[in-house]
Formats: C-alpha cells, structure tokens, sequence
C-alpha cells in the first residue's frame, strides 16, 4: 500500500516516545513492504533538518517536513481567552502545511491517511477537499484528560482556572472532531474506552505502541543508580519529577546515602538546573536514551497526569531494566504488579520500592528479566504493524 504518514513532530531524533511511536510505525510498515511518505509539522522546539537524516533512515520512507513555530506565545494565548478556540491546537495550525498537505494529495494518490494524534484533525477539511483515501486517526493520549489531571491536582488558583479553561476546550475540539476520521486506533484500550464513553461511533480497536528490538548497548549497569529520561517542557513529566525531588528523593538517600538519581531529557528549566539537592544528577540531553536507561539500576515514572501509554517504561523494560512507577505512569501497559514492574502511588511506598529495589539484586534482576519477557509477548513492532494494516483493510 501507499501510506501518508501525518505527524505534528518530525520523527528524528529519536528520543521521546511520541517519536518512538511514529518512527516504529513508518519502520515497520517499511518492513512489510508498504510505501510510506511522512509528512511533519517541522516544529522550533524539535527542530531536524531533513536532509541531514541518516542514510539508513531516509530508505524507509520519503519525508517531507514544513517549519512551524509552536512557542508558547503570551500574547496569542492572552487573545485566545477571547475566542472558543482550543490555544494547544491552534498552535499547530500552519497554512503553509494546509497547503503542502493539498500539494501531496494532488500529485500522489494513497490507500491509507494516518494521522498521528488529534492535534492532526485541524486539516481533516482540507484532506477530504483533496482525497476520497480514508483516513485512520491514532491518537497517542486522551489530550484532554491530561489537561482534566494537571487541572486537579494544581495548587495556584489562578493556573487552576486557566487550566480548567485549556481543558474544557481541548475536550470540546477532541469530541467534536474525532469522528470525521474513518478508523481509529488509539494506543491504549482505557483511551478508547474512553472515547467510546464521549459518544465514538468510528470503527475502532486499540493497539499499542510497538518496540523495535536491537542488541543490548555495551555499557554495564552502574549500582544504586535512579533513572528518570524524559523532557521537561511536557508539564506531567515535571510535575512528577518535582514531587520526587521534593519527597521521595530524601527518604531513600537516607536509607542509602551513596545513591545517584540521574535525571536526563531537553528543555530543564532553571528552577531544576539550579537543584543542590545530595545525590542529584542533572545529565540533561543525552545522545542514547538505550545506553543512558541501561547504565542505570532502575528507571522510575512518578506520573500523576497523562494519557496513552508510556513508551519509555516500554522501552526501559524491554532493556532489562526494573521500573517503578505510579498508577497513571504505567497506565495501559499490561503488566503485572511485583512481578514485571512495582506501582507505587504516595510518597512512603515509592520511596519503599526504589530502596528496596536498589538493595535487593535478586528482585532487581527477575523484575527486568520478566519486564523483558512481557514486552517481546505483547509490544513487537512486527505484530503491531501487522494488526494496524489488518484492521484497516475492510474499510479501505
């Protein structure tokens, strides 16, 4: 088949899990013989040249990137309180994209759209000016249930209210436009049953997101050493990492004064450089998300917002490495509590379980090894490629 792939990200580097889940897809797809042509809001924030791709990356598809700048703006969020437009999804609204999206669908034809996120359903009108080809919407999260977290759990009355606002409206935009896609194939089934709770009427089914498996990077594990990778400019990742910092960090480098927490991603805000906190690492970006989780003894996710499903537990167990995690960071992975991960979800108990872990080599050792396990029998790249294409031939 001829596919166009839609992403509001370029899909290199590699080094988040939205770009994981893109990358995977187009890889494998690739793999099964399918023609993909990736078309990318190319954005400041992640900015890739596309003509600096690797050798490697440039067979697998064809891709076509169109600079955008998604900055926050005060002034336009300010003019937005005056609109009913979501802010988070008029950001990424380019003409110029609308426009590349008509230039492609007019000098190509497809047997598959896929649009990577809603975010993306801001150009469905022009899509179905230009094509009759049908179009699979694959959400990465429930946006607005993020935002419906952050909301609750925030202190400050005035960014409570402004969250709220963000919320209520992104909800509005992702129920009014999420059916005038064809399919949908979100990546957890807790998102879809949501969806299907807000009035859904597409074909659907969920589908993970899939690991593509490679050699173990040769780097050996350093002892008593946390792990956290993950960019601070997505608001549940610094909120989770605060609350660590601030209450778990302490009770576990009492227990274990010699232990190292190595915080690593893009875009760290001063507040957290400037941390002189025992034991506190700030790596910041690192050019191997693979070898940076694999040096380390366990990974933790202390997430209290978000959606979708956590490529980065995915990809630190497939590594071996034991993950501990909250309640909402493991959402939608099907794990199993004690045996492939340890779910912790206040201050005392994800401090118990990082200690522990980091004391007892035998549970670190089993808990990675059938982390490992759980992921070759459900997260396969392969197998995820496959189902998506079975699932949306009846409808093409």
């Amino acid at each position: 088949m001829n596919i166009l792939q839609i992403t509001k990200k370029f899909p290199y580097p590699v080094k988040d899990g939205e770009v994981i889940g893109i990358i995977n897809l187009t890889i494998g797809f690739a793999e099964q013989g399918h023609h993909v042509t990736t078309l990318s809001l190319n954005t400041k924030k992640h900015y890739f040249p596309p003509h600096k791709l690797p050798e490697s990356v440039q067979k697998i598809a064809k891709f076509i990137a169109v600079d955008i700048d998604t900055a926050l703006n005060p002034v336009d969020a300010f003019l937005n309180l005056f609109t009913t437009k979501s802010y988070n999804i008029e950001r990424f609204y380019s003409q110029q994209f609308e426009q590349k999206i008509a230039e492609v669908l007019s000098t190509q034809s497809f047997d598959l759209i896929l649009l990577e996120g809603i975010y993306l359903m801001r150009y469905i009108d022009v899509i179905r000016r230009h094509t009759k080809t049908k179009v699979l919407l694959r959400p990465q999260n429930v946006e607005f249930i993020i935002w419906e977290r952050l909301h609750n759990t925030e202190q400050n009355f005035l960014k409570k209210l402004y969250l709220g606002l963000l919320a209520k409206r992104m909800k509005r935009f992702e129920l009014e436009n999420i059916n005038k896609a064809d399919m949908l194939i979100p990546v957890s089934a807790t998102d879809m049953d949501i969806f299907l709770r807000h009035g859904c009427t597409l074909p659907y089914t969920s589908i993970p997101t899939g690991y593509v498996f490679d050699s173990l990077p040769p780097i050996g594990e350093e002892e008593s050493a946390v792990a956290f990778i993950g960019g601070m400019d997505w608001m549940p990742n610094r909120e989770g990492v605060e609350w660590f910092i601030s209450n778990v960090w302490p009770k576990v480098i009492e227990q274990l004064p010699d232990a190292k927490f190595y915080l690593a991603g893009r875009h760290f805000p001063d507040e957290i450089k400037n941390l002189k906190v025992k034991g506190l690492v700030i790596v910041g970006e690192v050019e191997d998300a693979k070898e940076f989780i694999f040096s380390k003894s366990i990974s933790i996710v202390p997430l209290f917002a978000g959606s979708g499903i956590r490529v980065k537990i995915i990809e630190a167990m497939a590594l071996g490495r034991a993950v501990i995690s909250t309640t909402v960071g493991a959402e939608s992975i099907v794990y199993t509590h004690g045996k492939d991960i340890l779910i912790a979800d206040d201050v005392n108990s994800f401090a118990d379980a990082v200690i522990k872990t980091l004391r007892d080599n035998t549970l670190r050792t089993q808990l990675g090894q059938n982390a490992q396990q759980l992921v070759n029998t459900k997260y396969d790249n392969r197998k995820i490629c496959s189902a998506i294409i079975d699932f949306c031939k009846p409808y093409l």
